[in-house]
């Protein structure tokens, strides 16, 4: 690997001077003796969420296990998507959420989850959807800590907040989660920025020992809600346990536009671009993707939805098919939701994407081309 330059030394430096001011400030505001910790509105919720999937994939793939996706993860199974439990506390100093979850796009999600020594991995942080704290320091900033689910992207890890049932290429291609600290500060009532220095990204086992550093705003006009979000830090390719190795620096844009009316039709338009320098070179890898998603409610109880989205990643920095050949895809989804009752929902969806190369797994070759169709039942309590 070739020597650090000092602006990336001046960078690292940075980010590790930024999270320690954040841990010292956090300290000295809950420390300092001028400030009432009496809590009179504190309340302490509890509730759970259970997904369970069935998803036929026509290219039936040997294993079972789906290939560029999360959710949904297996082929023709009838299984546990998603299931959490939560509890929920709020109050106008302090606020946190403690969920603890498991399922097949748990497993498929967290199998990267770096191990670093003999006390970290996915073992047991993949069972960890969020642990975090926050406190007010005053009226408009709030300082969270823990792990909690990442600010950048438009789709949530949860199905049931999501336009689509399933996730789209730029929402599995980015993190879902994050651990360490954050700043949110309301600059009015219309603009909420975000501060954030993490273990990296979507990890929370270490694997380097370097921090990543997150920025967001948010705007919402009367109609529309504009969101841009950052990603800085040093990525990992080498095998942890092995000989040091420094990191590739990567930085990650997110931009999104997405409909406040709360009418019949909610939309939202993202648009992802990353880019990573290569090993040994001054030279930058990139990918990008973008997705377009509609879901229209045709009365109380029945919506349809309708995504169609794009990705390339030409070095395979992010999406890696193990082939020679390179990812470069794009699909469309169709979906049919129905409330069956009080917290039960029943959602459909067909997905079809389309690559410029094989690199989907079809028994036992590849092919361009990849159809599914996931039904979910869940249900919220």
């Amino acid at each position: 690997m070739g020597t650090v330059s000092n602006e990336k030394r001046y960078f690292i430096h940075s980010i590790e001077t930024t999270a320690n001011s954040i841990i010292a400030l956090f300290a000295l505001v809950l420390l300092s003796p001028n400030i009432s910790f009496a809590e009179t509105e504190r309340k302490i919720t509890w509730g759970g969420f259970v997904d369970t999937q069935y998803a036929f994939d026509f290219n039936s793939p040997p294993s079972g296990d789906r290939s560029f996706t999360t959710q949904p993860a297996r082929d023709n199974e009838f299984n546990l998507n998603l299931g959490f439990v939560e509890v929920n506390l709020t109050s106008p100093k302090t606020r946190g959420r403690l969920a603890f979850q498991a399922g097949t796009s748990v497993q498929s999600n967290y199998s990267s989850e770096p191990k670093r020594g003999s006390v970290s991995g996915g073992d047991l942080s993949r069972h960890i959807q969020e642990a975090k704290i926050g406190y007010a320091i005053n009226e408009r900033t709030w300082v969270d800590a823990g792990i909690f689910f990442a600010h950048v992207g438009s789709e949530s890890w949860i199905s049931r907040d999501n336009l689509v049932l399933t996730r789209s290429l730029v929402a599995d291609y980015s993190p879902y989660y994050l651990s360490g600290v954050k700043i949110t500060h309301t600059l009015s009532d219309r603009l909420t920025a975000q501060i954030l220095v993490t273990n990296g990204w979507q990890n929370i086992s270490e694997n380097n020992k370097d921090k990543n550093l997150g920025t967001g705003l948010e705007y919402n006009f009367e109609y529309v809600t504009v969101a841009y979000n950052a990603m800085f830090g040093n990525e990992v390719s080498a095998n942890l346990n092995g000989a040091p190795r420094k990191g590739e620096f990567r930085h990650f844009h997110n931009l999104i536009f997405k409909s406040r009316d709360p009418g019949r039709l909610e939309w939202i338009i993202q648009a992802d671009a990353g880019f990573q320098r290569k090993p040994d070179s001054s030279d930058y890898s990139s990918w990008w993707g973008t997705s377009l998603m509609g879901r229209y409610k045709l009365n109380e109880t029945q919506k349809v939805s309708l995504r169609v989205e794009h990705f390339e990643d030409a070095d395979q920095v992010i999406i890696v098919t193990g082939q020679a050949t390179s990812f470069n895809a794009t699909g469309a989804s169709l979906g049919f939701d129905q409330t069956l009752d009080d917290g039960l929902v029943w959602r459909n969806e067909v997905r079809f994407l389309a690559a410029k190369e094989s690199v989907f797994l079809k028994e036992s070759t590849l092919t361009k081309d990849n159809t599914t169709v996931t039904t979910s039942l869940a249900f919220s309590f």
